[in-house]
């Protein structure tokens, strides 16, 4: 079973990081350095937009379907509708902020703020699934998402002629919505606006938790663009992040499917560390320092592979941000062990400090160094929330071993 679930998930992984590479080409090439460095803000500050939109209902959706809790089993039922109820007025409230603080780009932030949202809307009906344990029917939505949402944008580029940002993602926002019609039709869901206070403590710490990650994750393309780095450098550190987040996605099905063993033996800490855990993140690790070598050696030859001579000057930033993986994929692992054993807060305050690093460091160097202190802030910024999360996990096997011994 868990390698059905496994090649199904990498068939669909594989399909998406191959569908999507192919469409960051193709709108680089279209869009050019300049214009590609606005929409990879565009779509950095996207990924913040949606865990505001979110609130932390889609690991909260997976969560207690794996493993119900007790505070919330008489809600269970319930919580689509809730999470539903939370997002749809989030997004009209954030398109409206967007049109205000932003005059000067609100075609682009608008658009971003309703493609993100349509996007969550669909992860909802994924985390259901996940939650379940349905990993294969999980596999054919998200290549069904991605088909239709790719096939939009690939028609605006190549036969309507889209040639700015905020036309790709209005194609991209196309594809995406006619999925969720299929999503909610699926959940049979009726959106339920008020929602019980005992919810929103749930969710809390996981909203909490995307903010802080997304923040040390996506903030360096922000604060390149807040720091007047040059559009052109921004480009450049775009489509080699591009690269390593294609990789990541990669690896990301290992995470996904352990989540649920690790859930159902939460009980026993110290067990699931030693036979569940450790393992994966051994070879994670391995397979890191194989493509963080492999990458700092060939990072000429892939990106002018992939983006052309145009897009030279972004292969030191490759060779620098490979080796990052070193460190990502077993936090891949690190961190979906932690949510299960419910962490949520220790996860939370470690990427929250590792946010305050990466900030800080960000604003520190970019202006002497530029897209290349961003890139280093990314490796330093992964160890340290690896250490963060993994002291956690030992000190939860600890206090399990001293109850043990107490009785």
């Amino acid at each position: 079973m868990f390698f059905r679930f496994l090649g199904a998930q990498w068939l669909a992984i594989v399909y998406i990081g191959v569908v999507s590479f192919g469409l960051s080409i193709l709108v680089a090439r279209t869009l050019g350095p300049d214009l590609f460095g606005v929409y990879a803000v565009a779509l950095s500050v996207g990924a913040l937009v949606a865990i505001l939109i979110d609130g932390g209902f889609s690991k909260l959706l997976q969560r207690e379907g794996a493993r119900e809790s007790a505070a919330l089993a008489k809600l269970r039922p319930d919580l689509p509708a809730l999470a539903y109820g939370h997002a749809i007025p989030a997004i009209f409230v954030l398109s409206v902020l967007a049109v205000l603080l932003f005059p000067d780009y609100k075609l682009t932030t608008l658009v971003t703020v309703w493609c993100f949202g349509a996007a969550v809307l669909n992860q909802y009906g994924l985390a259901v699934l996940r939650g379940n344990g349905r990993l294969v029917r999980d596999a054919s939505w998200q290549i069904g998402n991605r088909t239709l949402s790719a096939l939009c944008m690939a028609v605006a580029v190549l036969f309507l002629g889209a040639s700015q940002p905020w036309q790709v993602l209005t194609a991209q926002l196309a594809g995406t919505a006619v999925f969720g019609l299929f999503v909610t039709w699926f959940l049979r869901v009726r959106p339920r606006f008020v929602i019980p206070p005992a919810v929103y403590r749930a969710v809390l710490p996981l909203v909490w938790l995307d903010l802080a990650t997304a923040l040390y994750f996506r903030s360096d393309m922000v604060l390149l663009e807040f720091l007047k780095a040059p559009q052109v450098e921004i480009g450049l550190y775009g489509v080699a992040y591009r690269l390593i987040e294609a990789l990541i996605l990669l690896a990301s099905p290992m995470g996904l499917i352990l989540f649920r063993d690790f859930r159902q033996n939460s009980d026993m800490p110290v067990r699931m560390v030693r036979q569940v855990l450790l393992p994966p993140m051994a070879w994670a690790m391995l397979a890191g320092m194989g493509l963080a070598l492999s990458i700092w050696f060939c990072s000429d030859m892939i990106i002018s592979l992939a983006y052309g001579q145009a897009y030279q000057g972004a292969s030191k930033l490759l060779a620098i941000l490979g080796c990052s993986l070193i460190f990502i994929l077993p936090n891949g692992i690190l961190n979906q062990a932690a949510l299960a054993l419910g962490l949520e807060r220790w996860f939370a305050s470690s990427a929250t400090i590792t946010a305050m690093i990466n900030i800080a460091g960000n604003l520190l160097f970019i202006p002497l160094y530029g897209a290349m202190a961003s890139a280093w802030m990314t490796v330093l910024t992964e160890a340290v929330l690896g250490i963060c999360v993994a002291a956690g996990v030992s000190l939860r096997c600890w206090q399990a071993l001293n109850s043990k011994g107490a009785r």
